[in-house]
């Protein structure tokens, strides 16, 4: 797993956006916004810039901050990101440093200083956490940065890249990566989602952790675009083989939503301020976490809402049995529901609870409903007690015609692993009058397993959006 910014593109002492200046950078400094120093200039004359000669004739300069990365899953501090720090004076922010210092040609010295002090502190890491360091890219391979990273080892340790990379120059740069990892570390690239080339860059570097920008999280669960843009870096990254962290969470409704979606990891003020210690995740903040990441799994994929229905041969003739066949519901013993259903060719029913029933004791849904499957047992139609499963028959309701069972073709297959989501999607594109008969639950080999109703899909819809 891996980090996310440190600062979440926040001064550690005041929490006011900061910014990167002409050369500042998220990690070092943050982004978004004019720095609070540079607030604090004179609104008359020249301003006053940091004092990179002091600096540098400080062997202890600069100090680091950390700031935790949280497993969004299990509830745990997975990493931590390095922040550097050159004391109090407002002159001295982080961005304004960093500005002043690649102005006066002295940036890789800066660089390689963060960089020999991230690797000294990754030493003494809790057990099983890593740490993230920001690095300009250009600068990896200049001699003062590289004569760093080339006599050490680099477990533990994930780059990450924080500034825009020329497309021009994603070659090389893919090259350096290369190097970094075989030396043990990971790659991470920043502000993705923030413009059509940071998902470009991507398919250069192909890193190994990328970082949502901070303009995607912010009221995240209060925009259906922003949620969106998300999902998509998170297949991107996904197929890349890669881990999103997001930044700059502040609010629970948007720790929410972001577990809701699956975003392994997070870092922010709402999990953690940045400190000169290690500091783990609040346990009560663990405790919300670890509560709404066992929702999210419980109801996330569409099986929590199968239910068991009888599966029936029909007029299709006896089941084809072969050896290879996995067990199936054609192997369990007759449990007729009546007469009729009993002079079916292999009609059976699965038990169920009393989930199953309604107020009256009556079967519901999907217990109504009999799936019709060919000999290879691969389901062909549905057949519907009165008013079950569709709008039309719900129209009916008391007369004669509505007690009578239908059946119509099958219109809607789902995996028990497909997302809720994504399976009401599907469902609402199938054509108006066949947009509320049950989802049918298939193995990979196309065999029945169960029913889905569409009343049921649609209320856990509403329940994961008030998550």
């Amino acid at each position: 797993m891996v980090p996310q910014r440190l600062t979440s593109g926040r001064s550690a002492d005041t929490g006011r956006p900061t910014g990167r200046g002409s050369a500042g950078r998220g990690g070092h400094g943050g982004v978004g916004e004019v720095s609070a120093a540079a607030k604090l200039q004179p609104a008359v004359g020249p301003p006053t810039r940091p004092d990179i000669d002091r600096i540098l004739a400080d062997p202890d300069a600069p100090d680091l901050v950390f700031q935790p990365i949280v497993d969004l899953r299990l509830g745990l501090t997975a990493g931590y990101e390095a922040l550097a720090r050159f004391g109090d004076d407002p002159r001295n922010a982080p961005d304004l440093v960093f500005a002043e210092a690649d102005r006066l040609g002295v940036a890789a010295e800066v660089e390689a200083r963060v960089l020999r002090k991230a690797i000294a502190a990754r030493d003494h890491l809790p057990d099983r956490c890593f740490l993230a360091v920001n690095v300009f890219p250009h600068l990896l391979s200049s001699p003062e940065v590289e004569s760093v990273w080339r006599t050490a080892d680099l477990s533990r340790l994930v780059l990450e890249l924080n500034e825009a990379v020329a497309i021009d120059c994603s070659s090389a740069l893919a090259a350096t990566s290369q190097e970094l990892r075989d030396r043990g570390a990971f790659i991470a690239m920043d502000d993705v989602g923030s413009g059509y080339a940071g998902l470009r860059q991507l398919t250069y570097i192909r890193p190994d952790f990328v970082k949502l920008d901070r303009s995607l999280v912010t009221h995240i669960d209060d925009d259906q675009v922003k949620i969106a843009l998300t999902e998509l870096v998170g297949g991107f990254a996904s197929r890349l083989n890669g881990w999103v962290i997001a930044e700059g969470i502040e609010r629970v409704e948007e720790l929410t939503m972001l577990v809701a979606l699956g975003v392994p990891l997070a870092q922010g003020f709402l999990l953690g301020r940045p400190s000169a210690h290690w500091q783990f995740l609040d346990p009560s903040v663990a405790r919300r976490i670890q509560t709404m990441a066992a929702r999210t799994d419980r109801s996330a994929h569409i099986v929590s809402l199968m239910e068991p229905a009888r599966v029936s041969t029909g007029d299709h003739g006896q089941c084809a049995r072969d050896a290879a066949c996995p067990p199936c519901m054609l192997d369990l013993a007759d449990v007729p529901e009546s007469p009729a259903s009993a002079t079916e060719t292999g009609a059976v029913r699965q038990p169920s609870g009393d989930s199953d029933r309604d107020g009256n004791g009556d079967r519901d849904g999907a217990g109504e409903t009999t799936i019709i499957v060919s000999n290879r047992c691969r389901p062909v139609a549905l057949q519907l007690a009165g008013g079950a499963g569709t709008a039309g028959g719900a129209g009916a309701a008391g007369g004669a015609a509505a007690q009578a069972p239908r059946r119509i073709p099958t219109s809607l297959f789902a995996r028990p692993d497909e997302p809720v989501t994504e399976v009401a999607r599907r469902a609402m594109t199938r054509p108006k009058g066949r947009r509320f008969d049950p989802v049918i639950i298939v193995t990979e080999m196309g065999r029945p397993l169960g029913l889905v109703r569409m009343e049921r899909l649609m209320l856990r819809l509403a329940e994961l959006s008030a998550v």
